[in-house]
């Protein structure tokens, strides 16, 4: 059996940037999101056999939250955990559910959108996270931090904050190589920061929409959305936001979430 290093992270926390980033690092320049779904392959759409045995280690995203259950977790030699400030994963994951369905994009007035955006708000905040999310064994917010940075788990883990890596991404990414144990040079550094660059990430997708080249950005099951200008880098064609948390929302979502922003020092 292989050994096992999770890209771990609640959905939205920029996990899949971060595979791009690695991805860059292993091939030296990522040509398609195909690569990288092979060289880091998702828990929950597209691992095979070949990521599973054999003497080597694979890394391997996940959106699940830690527990003892967890597959592959006897193998699992070590977790890189992403996380972001919380007010900011839920507008994204909200403005994420309302952009990738094509019919709602087409069918609804902007009245019903609007209507929509306030029930998914309220559930929400209600639940730490969207309600399906605890079905899929993704939990709440709360729950998904405390799983994977609960000092108990006796496996190696290396904590990034996405506002971090934002700001200085090369510096990011050189930690990612320390705890990977990847020899790369700044000059290499650097460029798998450029090919990784949202300017960089936008163009392969519109590029492999437009040629239907199966991979990451394009799945013939996402076609509906996608020619509704649903897009994953930028959210749409247009870079329009379909969501915008209210002051009132926001307030309650702080509220919510506050005890553990400040232990992360988000307060």
């Amino acid at each position: 059996m292989a050994k096992f290093v999770w890209i771990a992270s609640y959905p939205k926390s920029g996990n899949t940037w971060v595979r791009f980033l690695i991805g860059n690092l292993l091939l030296r320049k990522v040509e398609s999101s195909a690569q990288v779904m092979q060289q880091v392959p998702d828990i929950h759409d597209g691992i095979s056999g070949a990521h599973l045995f054999g003497k080597r280690t694979t890394l391997i995203k996940t959106h699940w939250k830690f527990w003892t259950g967890l597959p592959l977790r006897e193998d699992t030699i070590g977790a890189i955990y992403l996380i972001r400030n919380p007010i900011d994963v839920m507008e994204s994951n909200q403005n994420y559910a309302l952009h990738r369905s094509g019919n709602l994009r087409r069918e609804a007035t902007p009245e019903e959108v609007a209507n929509l955006a306030v029930r998914l708000a309220e559930d929400y905040i209600k639940h730490g996270g969207h309600p399906r999310f605890s079905q899929f064994g993704i939990g709440s917010w709360e729950e998904h931090v405390r799983s994977w940075t609960f000092a108990g788990i006796d496996f190696p883990r290396l904590v990034v904050k996405y506002e971090e890596l934002k700001t200085d991404p090369a510096a990011g990414l050189a930690r990612i190589c320390r705890f990977l144990d990847l020899k790369r040079s700044d000059e290499q550094i650097r460029q798998a920061v450029e090919s990784a660059s949202e300017d960089n990430m936008r163009q392969l997708e519109e590029r492999e929409i437009a040629g239907k080249t199966v991979g990451f950005f394009y799945q013939p099951r996402n076609s509906t959305g996608l020619a509704a200008g649903h897009r994953f880098v930028g959210r749409s064609v247009s870079g329009e936001s379909l969501f915008k948390l209210t002051d009132d929302q926001r307030r309650r979502a702080q509220q919510r979430f506050l005890p553990l922003m400040r232990e992360f020092g988000y307060a």
